[in-house]
């Protein structure tokens, strides 16, 4: 399972989205993609005369396509600093670091009790979790009110916690907070295990929930899919990081071409 959670194509496919936003140019052109990122100044730190300098704009918030962008495990642009804007319009300039799958100890469907806020002490279930930014929402608790004057009524809406500090899983066998971490059973299966009482916590059902939020387990393969075997197969087995041998030449081998296409000609620059 570890080896089909690592993959590269959907970090870039997340990151492409993230560069190209769809805009309506009128009836004659229809729907267009700008490729040009917007830039935004954080806000000032009290007491700091200095001007930030405009960085490009991180939308955090629960609308797509960034909800599933903030839950990526391989974030496309590690070495960053973006000018992150919070749901409650603050900004601040981070570098968002993701949150590794062998780090990764809270997980969508578990039951957690809160460590601080208005809701300390009470218990839910996660609803959501941020990777990139470390945290986690929980289904109907640390929720703020906003009131529209305009059809007077209030609208709630649950605020994330820091999923290192602010919350905590539950052991099951006494349902009390408790700090846990990954071991091993003798059958070689990974489990989450209670530092306190020493149970294993199981994992709920949408642990095994990908980055592009599919189920493995009730994904249905059509005519059109890969099966695994065949994903998993190292079809070039003669590249290796000392070999001089490339793509090219290894498939102009098997075509029995090297000997009229491997002339090589003098290069020259002016």
């Amino acid at each position: 399972m570890s080896h089909i959670q690592k993959f590269n194509y959907w970090p870039r496919y997340v990151a492409r989205l993230i560069r190209f936003r769809p805009v309506y140019r009128k009836e004659l052109l229809g729907w267009r993609f700008e490729t040009d990122h917007m830039f935004q100044r954080p806000n000032s730190l009290p007491n700091e005369k200095k001007e930030e300098k405009y960085l490009p704009i991180w939308h955090f918030s629960e609308k797509p396509p960034w909800n599933v962008a903030n839950r990526l495990s391989e974030f496309p642009y590690p070495n960053i600093t973006w000018c992150v804007i919070h749901p409650n319009g603050r900004k601040e300039a981070r570098k968002l670091q993701p949150m590794l799958p062998e780090d990764q100890l809270i997980f969508k469907g578990d039951r957690v009790q809160i460590l601080c806020g208005p809701d300390k002490g009470r218990i839910g279930i996660v609803s959501s979790v941020l990777k990139i930014r470390r945290l986690v929402y929980v289904d109907g608790l640390n929720y703020r009110l906003t009131a529209f004057k305009k059809y007077d009524s209030l609208k709630r809406s649950e605020d994330p916690l820091d999923i290192d500090t602010q919350v905590a899983l539950l052991d099951p066998s006494n349902n009390e907070p408790c700090k846990c971490s990954w071991r091993y059973t003798e059958e070689g299966n990974r489990v989450r295990v209670s530092l306190q009482t020493g149970h294993v916590i199981p994992l709920p059902a949408a642990a095994r929930h990908l980055d592009d939020l599919t189920d493995p387990k009730t994904a249905v393969v059509s005519s059109k899919d890969t099966c695994e075997p065949v994903v998993c197969n190292v079809s070039l087995k003669s590249l290796t990081s000392t070999s001089d041998v490339n793509f090219e030449k290894s498939l102009l081998k098997d075509l029995k071409l090297m000997d009229d296409c491997l002339k090589q000609t003098p290069t020259y620059w002016y």
